[in-house]
């Protein structure tokens, strides 16, 4: 019986003198990826096509063909294999292991490579590795191990116990052809602290340029912006956890997208902040929401609530001084101006949204804009005292009639330019503005009838992210390269879209927040054939 004690007991230890033994998981500060020789290959080929470069792709592949070998690879490189490099950021940031990880297929012909090519010798190195002399940068250190080459500048840093396993490494494949990871919350706080130092004193140095040119009002908006570009940055090295950067190219759905992402350590001002801005809604983009758009974009801000009491007080000044250098026949009319969009700046709230649409069967294409207002009934007071003071005067260019309907809790108001230009009614087909006023939000369009105007009054508030930007780009080709004719505009629609461009000419453009602000482009492959046709028209 006290033998079994004792051999229980002996396992047990050696057990955990094992487990102790074993080499922490490595967990890098920043991480890269890059999709095997093949797949680059084809996302090359997919792209080049779209721009009309097929040829440049073709003489890609025969290029690494003419280098690959039976099972030998590309001179070595495992084409079908992905790539990848990590770094470990010390505060020395000199002394922090950097390894690259080329996928090979041949050991033996991957060295014979490197001598052929770079006219280097590769040397045995310590503790099983290798290494190449390096013009400029000393040497490289090479392990061989799990199907790849590992290079990095120092020994040290090629522990075979220490390297980064592919199958894990390379383990989620969500698609992209490249990805980039920085690890925020990895970087040592000495190295954030310096970084935020030399980021503040390149703030400071700005801040006091043309110090001697500002009025005392200036200077405190101007010390304002920059105070809050410094909290931001330094609430982002702080609180941030992840930044990753994503580029995608997908043939099948025709897609060409770039992504980032940062997100904050939970419970954090920054993650809070984040949250906050993915619960929006917008009655500005409510209003401007129309079917099919050429065009629309939106974008809401607000500052901080620190910020903006202060703000308010800065604007304050500098309206004073505003009234303060106004000749006294001026006085009266800025005074009323201040009173009218006052308000409005002062909230440090901004939310704007705008679509275009058409064109329609003549060509013609309409606009409608909307923006929240703080007090809006001011601005309209103020525009019909200026119609009712200076009506006269500017007769001769502008026709306004006021009050010509009532929507909702909108005035809407007529405005016809007497004068225009001539491409601005060639684009427009009218000279008619319509002007919308309520406590809450103005708009505007530029339209003959005021059809979409009155149509996006009766909106409700719609969800909206941080800013955004569609636009679909055969519908934009008309003002892009107005001199085009029609039958080439329509043969250029039949080479990228196969005649209908709906859904395969977009592109979009967001920022969003929720649990990660993120950051998205999106543009489809055709729209990129198209944009080409488009460029070659200019050059005839």
């Amino acid at each position: 019986m006290r033998f079994r004690w004792l051999a229980a007991l002996a396992v047990a230890l050696a057990s955990t003198g094992l487990a102790n033994a074993q080499p922490k998981p490595l967990e890098p500060t920043i991480e890269v990826r890059l999709r095997s020789v093949n797949d680059l290959v084809d996302k090359f080929e997919y792209v080049a096509a779209l721009a009309g470069k097929e040829d440049a792709a073709a003489r890609v592949r025969e290029f690494l063909k003419a280098l690959s070998a039976d099972k030998k690879g590309i001179e070595g490189i495992d084409p079908k294999q992905p790539f990848g490099a990590y770094a470990l950021l010390e505060k020395e940031v000199a002394n922090s292991p950097f390894v690259v990880m080329v996928p090979v297929a041949d050991e033996e012909q991957f060295l014979k490579a490197l001598e052929k090519h770079l006219g280097v010798t590769v040397e045995k190195g310590d503790e099983g590795t290798k290494k190449v002399p390096v013009p400029l940068a000393g040497e490289a250190h090479l392990r061989f191990a799990n199907g790849y080459v590992y290079v990095s500048q120092k020994v040290k840093d090629l522990d075979a116990k220490a390297l980064v396993k592919p199958a894990t490494y390379f383990a989620n494949d969500d698609g992209a052809i490249a990805s980039l990871i920085v690890h925020v919350d990895r970087i040592p706080a000495d190295l954030r602290a310096f970084a935020f130092g030399q980021f503040e004193l390149g703030v400071n140095q700005e801040r006091k340029k043309n110090e001697g040119n500002e009025s005392p009002a200036e200077k405190k908006l101007k010390g304002l912006v920059f105070d809050a570009i410094l909290a931001g940055t330094k609430g982002t090295l702080d609180d941030g956890k992840d930044l990753t950067i994503k580029l995608f190219a997908d043939p099948k759905s025709d897609d060409l997208n770039a992504e980032v992402t940062f997100s904050a350590k939970s419970g954090t001002t920054t993650a809070r902040n984040f949250s906050a801005l993915g619960s929006k809604t917008s009655l500005p983009a409510g209003i401007v929401a129309t079917a099919n758009p050429a065009a629309k974009g939106n974008l809401k801000l607000a500052m901080t609530d620190g910020i903006k009491k202060e703000f308010s007080a800065a604007v304050d000044e500098l309206f004073a001084e505003a009234l303060k250098k106004a000749p006294d026949d001026q006085q009266a009319v800025l005074k009323s101006l201040i009173a009218a969009v006052g308000p409005t700046i002062k909230s440090g709230e901004l939310d704007v949204a705008a679509s275009l649409v058409g064109p329609n069967a003549k060509g013609h294409v309409h606009l409608i804009t909307a923006l929240a207002a703080k007090d809006g009934k001011e601005f309209e007071k103020f525009v019909k005292k200026f119609v009712g003071d200076y009506g006269d005067l500017i007769g001769a260019f502008v026709e306004i009639k006021l009050d010509v309907e009532k929507v909702g809790a909108f005035n809407l108001h007529r405005i016809e330019l007497q004068q225009a230009d001539e491409n601005f009614e060639k684009i427009f087909g009218t000279k008619v503005f319509w002007l919308a006023t309520s406590d809450t939000a103005l708009a505007i369009s530029i339209e003959p009838e005021g059809e979409l105007i009155k149509k996006g009054l009766k909106a409700q508030p719609v969800p909206v992210a941080v800013a955004s930007v569609d636009a679909a780009v055969a519908k934009l080709a008309p003002l892009a390269q107005p001199d085009a004719k029609p039958d080439e505009l329509k043969a250029l629609l039949k080479d990228a879209f196969g005649g209908n461009p709906a859904g395969k000419d977009t592109a979009t453009f967001s920022i969003e927040g929720g649990e990660q602000l993120k950051v998205k482009f999106k543009l489809k492959g055709k729209a990129v054939r198209f944009g080409a046709g488009l460029d070659a028209l200019k050059g005839k």
